[in-house]
């Protein structure tokens, strides 16, 4: 589980941890897990 350290940040900075975060983990997702993962985000609304 991640530590986060954002008690003491602004909103941008909590911003900023978190995307890195996610990309970290992104980078290491398989094509297929791309997929599902875009699939899903679309079918959310997250991705237009």
């Amino acid at each position: 589980m991640p530590t986060f350290s954002h008690f003491n940040q602004s909103d941008d900075g909590r911003r900023d941890e978190l995307v890195r975060q996610i990309e970290h983990s992104v980078e290491r997702l398989s094509v297929q897990e791309l997929e599902a993962l875009y699939y899903d985000m679309v079918a959310k609304d997250y991705i237009r």
